[in-house]
């Protein structure tokens, strides 16, 4: 399984029936799986779009942007 593969099902797992969202840290989840942030971003923007019905809210510095 590729790494990518992985990073995806951990993601996904964290999702519950009662969690409608959650929140990640994507440098503390690099660091758990030893891979560089952009493997995160990745993940995230390939496999979590609107089309695949996930709304993905990035904040920096404390600001929500969309």
């Amino acid at each position: 399984m590729r790494m990518s593969d992985v990073i995806e099902e951990f993601i996904k797992d964290l999702f519950t029936e009662e969690e409608e969202y959650i929140e990640i840290q994507r440098n503390e989840l690099a660091e758990y799986f030893n891979c560089v942030p952009s493997q995160i971003n990745y993940v995230i923007s390939t496999r979590f779009s609107p089309s695949q019905g996930y709304y993905v809210e990035s904040r920096r510095g404390g600001r929500r942007s969309h």
